[in-house]
Order: C-alpha cells, then structure tokens, then sequence
C-alpha cells in the first residue's frame, strides 16, 4: 500500500513538472481574469487566452467541477462495488474518491498540457443557444469538444482523449488492485465519462456565470 502511495506521488510529481513551465509563463500576466473561469462565456476570453487557460485548469481540476465529478463517479463504483477487493464500506468509497480524483488530476494535466501545444481550449463552455434540448446536446457532447484559439470555432478535441487515456493507463497500472481488462476499463471509462456529463449538465443549466465587473469596465 506504502509502495503504490508512493507511485501516485511520483506520477503527480512528474505531471506538475510537465505543467510548471507553462504555469510560470501565464503567471508573467499580469491581466485580473474572470472568477469563474469555468463558467466563462467566450466572448470573455479575449487579451489573454492562455492565461484564461491555465486559470480553467486550476479551477476544473481543484475547485468544485473536480470534485464533484470525482465524487459522482466514486459514488457509482461504490454502488457497482468495482473494484470488488474495496469493498463497499466507507474505506472503500475513500480508495475510490481517492482514485478518481487523482486520475482526474492526471487527465486534466495531460489534457491542459497538450491543449498548450494544439492552442485549443477543451474547457467546458455554456452554449449561446436557447431551448432545453439544445443545451443538453451542447452540454452532452461536451467532452469531446474543444475551441480553437485561432477562430474560436468547436472542434473535436486530442487533448480530451489523450488525457483520459493518459489517466486510466496510469491508474491501471499504478494504484488498482488487480490487474484490469479491457471489459473492466470500459466499464471505468463510461462511468467517468457520464459523470463528466452530469457535471457538464449542471454547469449549462444550475452554474450561472457572475459577469467580471473588472473586465466590463475594460471593455468600455
């Protein structure tokens, strides 16, 4: 258990050396973005946009939208009782919170690190549409989309997938208890992938955006 504690530490490590260089060069920025970056409309990501990046990084990945999809997916394998060694005592469901947060962790790094080399932006964005079934489809394709810092305009997203895989590789062969089948990592990834989903849901239709009055006055 120490040894596999230790694995995740280094992994984490490693994954905050890839990302530190391109944290300290957003951080030369001195430009005061949005308080809900993740929420941000994206006619408000427009003098800065990798710094507006990296602070929807940071704010998906340690802030309430991490969490709460960890919560929901460690919650549906507590249910499922996947991975069955865990059990399904309240130690099982913090190995599995434990899990899929780190895992989250690793895939939102990945995803950020690439989206930098492919100047896209696959951070979740409220569609500008009206109509219930509108933004449900918006909200549940989602995952799979990204913005282009070019033109702006939604494109199918590397950096998503190459984090998910990044992620569940990773856990697979770092921290689960047994070794896992492609089966069992489907199953894995289709209850990340809903819980993804379900929080995207709630950001389209709960998570109202609270306008920048900073950025208002600018735009003046």
């Amino acid at each position: 258990m120490i040894r596999g504690h230790l694995r995740v530490i280094l992994v984490a490590g490693c994954l905050i050396g890839i990302c530190a260089p391109a944290l300290a060069q957003d951080a030369s920025d001195q430009e005061v973005s949005s308080p809900f970056p993740e929420t941000a409309p994206p006619h408000q990501v427009l003098l800065h946009p990798h710094r507006e990046q990296r602070d929807k990084y940071l704010w998906g990945t340690f802030g309430p939208p991490g969490i709460l999809d960890s919560a929901l997916s460690a919650a549906f394998e507590q249910w499922t009782n996947r991975p069955e060694e865990w059990g399904q005592t309240g130690r099982g469901y913090a190995k599995r919170l434990a899990s899929e947060y780190s895992e989250s962790a690793i895939n939102a790094s990945t995803r950020y690190v690439v989206a930098r080399f492919r100047d896209e932006d696959p951070s979740f964005r409220r569609c500008e549409c009206s109509g219930f079934r509108r933004r449900a489809l918006h909200a549940i394709v989602s995952p799979f989309i990204a913005y282009s810092f070019v033109d702006g305009k939604p494109q199918f997203s590397t950096a998503r997938i190459a984090g998910a895989v990044t992620s569940h590789a990773i856990s697979a062969s770092v921290w689960k208890p047994t070794p896992t089948t492609v089966a069992t990592e489907a199953a894995h990834l289709g209850t990340d992938l809903l819980s993804t989903i379900a929080v995207d849901l709630l950001r389209e239709f709960l998570f109202h955006h609270k306008p920048d009055l900073a950025v208002a006055s600018d735009q003046r």
